[in-house]
């Protein structure tokens, strides 16, 4: 089924263009959500007008992405209950660090955070990268510590800039 973009989507193409997509992938998510339109010959020419107005729109969302960057932090502690060999009972996902730093006063979606090898399940220090736009990618060094137990609380999360 042939779509039009109407917004950079990573690893199926930029603003403008006409892609080829699974039928389901279009009518359950792109259309629903507004990120791509029906590949019909008025949608192609309306794009074709609009293409200047949709990069001006992208361009603006890349500069929120860039000051959105400037804002985050070099890195966050994490403190987890750990056992002796060093792994987590648990593990820290990309909704825990999208939690920590929405705590911060910082918009961050757990979709925009990319964990390549997957949840953190060990003790130390781990390189995630924070994707706001396809151009705006920040990395962020997440600290995992063994908790200290004092009087049964509970997690302790730190932010360090």
């Amino acid at each position: 089924m042939e779509i039009i973009l109407l917004e950079n989507i990573q690893n199926l193409g930029e603003l403008g263009d006409v892609v080829q997509v699974r039928s389901g992938y279009a009518r359950n998510y792109l259309v629903p959500q507004g990120k791509a339109a029906w590949a019909t010959d008025d949608a192609k020419a309306q794009v074709e007008e609009r293409r200047k107005e949709l990069a001006k729109l992208d361009s603006e969302r890349m500069d929120a992405a860039k000051a959105k960057v400037d804002l985050l932090p070099e890195s966050v502690t994490v403190a987890r209950r750990a056992g002796e060999e060093g792994r987590l009972f648990g593990s820290v996902s990309a909704i825990d660090i999208a939690e920590l730093l929405q705590n911060a006063e910082l918009a961050i979606q757990r979709s925009e955070i990319d964990m390549p090898k997957g949840s953190i399940k060990e003790l130390g220090e781990h390189e995630i990268q924070i994707i706001l736009h396809p151009q705006v990618r920040q990395s962020l060094k997440v600290v995992v510590t063994a908790e200290q137990i004092e009087d049964g609380e509970g997690i302790q999360e730190e932010i360090v800039s």
